[in-house]
């Protein structure tokens, strides 16, 4: 192994694994050119980074191993992208800092930052930017994009308004990742609530959508919806899905908190149905996955990143379909994975554009990264180039990068997201009155972001 000259950066503990929940191309891309630091890697002088990320350890399964089509699992497919960077001839190592618990990993990413010693390059879910971009943490990228062959304009609507705040790009997106309504296709067909080409028949408004849960358990004996009901926020995730199919927002345009409307209450009021008609509202993220899988479930509402787990594990015709338009409109939650910049660790020139050459490839990578995942690429060119025709399911919410609605890029929101979770999951696990609920959780949110007025 050639020798390295190490830049390290001391003091970092990632302590980290994922909780699954929740979410094709060599680099030869040369580094943008910078000041006089910036000749390092030409010059043959090995520069080591360090990259923050959550997705799982898995480094038994992956060591030695650059082929991504070889990959399971997001951390596999992940990693191996990393190994494969690693192993080019570019004057570059990646240093992995450790796994990272999903729930915990903002916090201890926080700390690195308290301790002024972050990653060089880090995830970031779209809805956490504000927060570090908001207290001038992350390095403005508006002009390393171009020298970095990092086409912004190749991505869809959604995902690079999930990668600016303020009017400047603050990270390079990697996926969309969002709700999909996960289907056995088998219960249906047994319901006769397919068509003519055997494909199952999703409901167009609510009516429909409880018909339908009549139906499946008269004629199968099984439930018909499920989905996490108070783990991971997976309730909240399908209410801004069902007020944005009404042409309503959870957070107005001055920032205020906005889900004690008529549309909230209607999304509400359909959850609710759902778990009292259709669902056990005691199942959280595990049993719910395991009930599906088991095919005592007709329809599960989890996302993108279980589609190729799913799509091996099932024993019936399984389908991955976007989430049913219920109302006038498209809508479901949407998010985004994106690497960002720490600034105080890129003020080096050399090992900025370090950097930049790491999030370049993983740019060039966004195919791979997709068909090995489940995540939508959002990326105009890889949607249409025929990259993912022969990935499982994707033709069924190919187009769903174009219309995922993403939470709001305000400062404040992961705790204002915790507080309206909490408060809709006690109408169905405590039995809070639905209107006190969406008052106290729009009262709450206020408080989460600032926007609380006398």
């Amino acid at each position: 192994m050639r020798d390295r000259r190490l830049f390290r950066i001391t003091g970092l503990l990632l302590a980290l694994a994922l909780v699954a929940a929740a979410c094709g191309g060599d680099d030869d891309t040369p580094a943008p050119a910078d000041d006089d630091g910036s000749d390092a890697v030409a010059d043959g002088e090995d520069i080591e980074i360090t990259l923050a990320r959550f997705f799982g350890d898995c480094d038994e399964t992956t060591e030695g191993v650059t082929d991504v089509s070889e990959a399971t699992t997001e951390c596999e497919v992940i990693q191996i992208l990393t190994n494969a960077f690693n192993e080019e001839d570019n004057g570059v190592t990646v240093e992995r800092l450790g796994g990272a618990v999903w729930d915990q990993y903002y916090t201890q990413l926080s700390t690195t930052f308290a301790g002024g010693n972050p990653p060089h390059v880090a995830v970031m879910h779209s809805h956490r930017l504000p927060d570090f971009a908001g207290r001038s943490l992350l390095r403005p990228l508006d002009d390393d994009l171009a020298g970095a062959d990092i086409d912004f304009a190749d991505f869809t609507e959604p995902a690079q308004q999930g990668a600016m705040f303020e009017g400047d790009i603050f990270a390079v997106p990697f996926d969309i990742h969002g709700s999909l309504w996960h289907v056995n296709v088998d219960l249906f067909e047994q319901a006769g609530l397919v068509d003519d080409a055997g494909d199952p028949i999703m409901p167009t408004s609510v009516d429909e959508l409880l018909e339908q849960a009549e139906t499946i358990e008269a004629e199968t004996g099984a439930l018909y919806f499920s989905q996490d009901w108070f783990e991971f926020a997976v309730g909240a995730r399908l209410f801004l899905g069902l007020v944005a199919q009404q042409g309503g927002d959870i957070v107005d345009a001055d920032g205020n908190a906005t889900v004690n409307t008529p549309e909230g209450q209607e999304a509400l009021r359909v959850l609710n149905e759902l778990a009292t008609t259709a669902s056990d509202p005691s199942q959280g993220y595990t049993d719910s996955e395991s009930a599906f899988v088991a095919g005592d479930v007709a329809v599960l509402h989890n996302g993108t990143w279980v589609v190729d787990q799913y799509n091996r594990q099932a024993d019936f015709n399984y389908a991955a379909l976007q989430v049913p338009i219920l109302y006038d409109q498209s809508g479901f939650w949407g998010d985004a994975h994106m690497w960002v910049l720490p600034d105080a660790s890129n003020e080096d020139a050399a090992e900025r554009d370090a950097s930049l050459a790491f999030v370049a490839f993983l740019y060039e990578n966004i195919g791979s990264w997709a068909a090995g995942t489940g995540h939508l690429a959002n990326r105009t060119s890889v949607l249409t180039g025929g990259e993912l025709d022969d990935a499982p399911q994707r033709a069924n919410y190919a187009d769903a990068a174009d219309t995922a609605v993403f939470v709001p890029a305000v400062e404040g929101w992961a705790g204002a997201w915790d507080s309206l979770a909490d408060e809709l999951q006690a109408t169905w696990i405590s039995d809070k009155d639905p209107q006190s609920a969406l008052a106290d959780a729009e009262e709450r949110m206020n408080e989460n972001l600032g926007t609380v007025t006398d």
